[in-house]
């Protein structure tokens, strides 16, 4: 006798990384366009759904996880560039987890999403500030002491070319001690 067919599915979707996510969406909306509509609108929730917090958690985590083995192979003679001063080398790592987040926040203003731009830049900030002050022996620490500062009043400087407000007050509140113009 013939077994019956199973009607529970294996949970294909549930499996899949984040680029064959995209995949299959971009599958989707080719065969069904008339999703594209609800897609956008997903799109911008997704987007605009974010948090002063949840932003300056992810910096403060990037920064806790940097380690001086990134330090050591980036310090010292290095090849086409010479040598590299181990406080240098520091700050350009430190400099690049802040990249990122500005390049988000700078997307978000180009979408017109203003308030998760603002969110995004204010959490950077945010984020940077509750990483001082720097404990000796970090990645941090070598980077020298106005660098997280120095990291925040660029980003205050992106959000303004991006067409992003940033209140001073707001400033003032998630980062006493620091001033912003």
């Amino acid at each position: 006798m013939p077994r019956p067919k199973s009607t529970t599915t294996t949970p294909v979707l549930s499996t899949l990384d984040a680029g064959e996510r995209s995949l299959v969406l971009d599958r989707l909306l080719a065969a069904h366009p008339h999703l594209v509509a609800e897609a956008e609108e997903t799109a911008s929730d997704v987007l605009g759904d974010t948090t002063v917090e949840a932003v300056a958690d992810e910096v403060v985590w990037a920064i806790d996880a940097l380690e001086l083995s990134d330090l050591a192979s980036r310090a010292g003679r290095q090849p086409g560039r010479g040598y590299v001063h181990e406080n240098e080398a520091a700050y350009e790592i430190v400099h690049e987890i802040a990249q990122p987040f500005v390049a988000d926040l700078q997307r978000r203003a180009k979408l017109g999403l203003s308030d998760a731009a603002r969110a995004v830049a204010l959490g950077t900030i945010s984020g940077l500030y509750q990483c001082e002050p720097a404990t000796d022996g970090t990645v941090l620490a070598y980077a020298g002491e106005d660098t997280l500062y120095s990291l925040a009043d660029w980003v205050v400087d992106q959000a303004a070319k991006a067409g992003i407000n940033l209140p001073l007050e707001q400033l003032d509140e998630l980062c006493p001690g620091w001033s912003f113009q």
